[in-house]
């Protein structure tokens, strides 16, 4: 049983969304905070987790616009034709089957969700109540406990037998019986000590988690001991095993995993460690969904599995914003790279997961988490690029701006067709440099990608030249001449007519430090003079970056004054 489509209608800054689930089994939902990523897991979580809001648990902010007359509405759509509602003016979920007629359970009996929230305090997930970690973890063994159950209640009670044996034990607690008599003798109520009534539940309450460094000696620790980034990783464990284990239907594994945040107190690799494990429960049968910040999550090369969330404008209440949901197919990309030059026999749906998958990089990745997106040749450009923008005004990672090197010209394409399809707000710079039968064939490439003629992308190019595609969507492109380094000399020299050695000279100081084998080290080479440039002639900005600057400034409405403090950040 696997969940196909979702649709969520005024639940909290949701107005209205309906999404396929991914057919690859997971969803990794980025965006910026407060744009809704929890929101839709928790809308999930309500039909299908131990606990759904009814009418009676709802709150003025579950409502979109807080307003308690959009009835809020949600629906679960799974393969085998059943269905499962969840309305604010119904007290408990509707569950039908594919004839629409109900069916006497819980959902979450046959696709249950489990759920584990940004929030990570520890001990209030290890206590034992119904709905915490551990505590759904008890009552899984308990129900599997009762073909034991005899036999364990026969060893509990010779334990408890073998306590009367301590000494003082027994007398304790008759006295405690006989004082509480003589105390209350006028109400019938009696006291005593003894053991909890066996049940397979209080067994298991008795279960721990022990911890122990070698290098102390064989004594367990206390939990509390340990770092934040081992308690956290606990609790994935204990999510990830409990998710294995107890999540079996008849027809194999069903159900979802929920994940807020997993990156929470985990260093890089083992970030893209718990990415691998996350994608091979949801190949094992059961879904997967995640709300994340970090590009460890996510990649290119399974494009199919992003949901890319971010708030909109609501035409119809102005001045309010909603939440929206960006998922982009197989089918749907491929039509687009048709569309965009790619030759039909070329691109199909086959092959385009490995049409992605040769180039996929972590800094490729980070592009889906931009306010603003800048597609470059290489290092050259990447580096250098943020030196020269600070000068204008535009600190790259304060206003939340990308600039990403796609590794060659001939890269462009590609990822220009992906990131717009991702509503990504972008710009493309790259040279028209054609001495040699690689770069030509690249410059066709991009002329066919942004229906351009060659002689647009290679001629009329003085220092720089704007254009835009002729494909949808119609983005700035940024056609530097030649190459970055002869832009930048030509322009710095047209400024500086007698200065021209200082760039040598920097060059050169800049290859003594570095040491570069050949053409390497372009990049750090370029930063370097960028650096000098803006220390020794502050008030000099290159054409060109005056030029992308001030189209990225209209982009992230910045037009007032780039140095004024924003509150929408993107972080």
């Amino acid at each position: 049983m696997k969940l196909r489509k979702v649709l969520i209608e005024n639940f909290r800054s949701i107005k209205r969304l309906e999404f396929e689930f991914p057919k690859n089994g997971m969803l990794v939902l980025v965006g910026p905070n407060n744009s809704g990523k929890s929101n839709i897991i928790r809308a999930i979580d309500g039909i299908c987790g131990d606990g759904w809001f009814g009418p009676e648990k709802m709150e003025d902010h579950d409502y979109y616009l807080r307003n308690k007359d959009n009835q809020v509405e949600i629906r679960l759509y799974f393969d085998n034709g059943k269905t499962a509602k969840l309305s604010s003016s119904e007290k408990w979920p509707a569950y039908l089957d594919h004839s629409n007629r109900k069916i006497y359970g819980k959902v979450g009996d046959d696709y249950p969700c489990t759920y584990l929230g940004a929030d990570r305090t520890f001990d209030r997930h290890l206590a034992f109540y119904d709905w915490t970690l551990i505590g759904k973890i008890r009552k899984a063994f308990h129900q599997r406990a009762t073909v034991v159950q005899s036999e364990l209640k026969a060893k509990f009670n010779e334990l408890t037998k073998i306590f009367d044996k301590v000494e003082g034990f027994t007398k304790f607690k008759s006295d405690f019986s006989r004082f509480f008599d003589e105390m209350q003798a006028d109400t019938p109520a009696r006291l005593s000590i003894d053991f909890k009534p066996f049940t397979p539940a209080n067994y298991f309450k008795t279960m721990q988690i022990l911890a122990a460094d070698p290098n102390q000696g064989e004594d367990v620790l206390d939990l509390s001991e340990l770092g934040e980034g081992s308690r956290n990783t606990i609790l994935l464990a204990l999510l990830r095993s409990y998710a294995v284990n107890f999540r079996n239907s008849p027809e194999g594994v069903s159900g979802i995993l929920a994940l807020e945040e997993p990156e929470i107190f985990l260093h890089p690799q083992a970030r893209r460690h718990l990415f691998k494990v996350l994608r091979e429960i949801s190949e094992s049968g059961m879904q997967v969904i995640i709300s994340t910040h970090s590009s460890s999550f996510i990649d290119t090369e399974f494009f199919e599995s992003i949901g890319q969330v971010v708030k909109e404008p609501d035409d119809e209440n102005p001045g309010k914003m909603h939440t929206t949901l960006t998922i982009v197919s197989k089918n749907r990309l491929v039509e687009h790279c048709r569309t965009s030059g790619v030759p039909v026999q070329k691109v199909t749906k086959e092959n385009v997961t490995e049409f992605y998958k040769t180039t996929s990089n972590f800094r490729l990745n980070e592009g889906f988490f931009a306010r603003f997106l800048v597609l470059v040749e290489g290092e050259t450009e990447e580096l250098a690029l943020p030196e020269y923008l600070s000068a204008v005004g535009l600190d790259c990672d304060l206003r939340g701006v990308s600039i990403i090197s796609v590794q060659g010209k001939n890269q462009i394409p590609k990822y220009w067709r992906l990131f717009c399809l991702y509503k990504t707000p972008l710009l493309v710079v790259f040279d028209n440099d054609s001495d040699s039968p690689e770069k030509q064939k690249s410059n066709k490439n991009l002329a066919s990608c942004f229906a351009l003629t060659l002689d647009e992308i290679v001629n009329e190019v003085d220092i720089f030249k704007v254009i835009e595609s002729k494909n949808s969507p119609n983005t700035p492109i940024i056609i530097m001449e030649k190459d970055f380094e002869t832009a930048l000399s030509k322009d710095f020299c047209k400024n500086f007519p007698t200065k021209k050695q200082e760039l040598e000279k920097w060059e050169q100081e800049a290859k003594d430090l570095i040491k570069p084998i050949g053409n390497q080290n372009k990049g750090q080479i370029a930063r370097y003079i960028a650096r000098k440039i803006r220390s020794t002639y502050p008030d000099y900005t290159p054409s060109f970056i005056k030029e992308i600057g001030d189209r990225m400034k209209i982009q992230l409405g910045l037009e007032r004054n780039a140095y004024e403090p924003e509150e929408d950040m993107p972080f």
